[in-house]
């Protein structure tokens, strides 16, 4: 599970690196920079709620709720 949040996290720091060159870009219109980063920011709102959920499991600890783990 280790090896997934890392490339979590690696490909959110290559979503802040976008965003970033994005904003720099005085080219670009304001309405296109908010086209274009509206995806990006969905995507990334996405991956932090799955590398939390991902994390509450990995820290998580299961009880056998079957009771069986009482007839040993």
């Amino acid at each position: 599970m280790d090896r997934v949040t890392q490339s979590i996290d690696a490909y959110l720091k290559d979503l802040e690196v976008e965003m970033l060159r994005i904003v720099d870009d005085q080219s670009i219109p304001l309405a296109e920079k908010n086209r274009l980063m509206e995806p990006i920011a969905d995507t990334k709102k996405v991956l932090v709620q799955t590398k939390a959920a991902l994390l509450e499991i990995k820290n998580k600890e299961y009880v056998a709720g079957c009771g069986m783990n009482k007839m040993r």
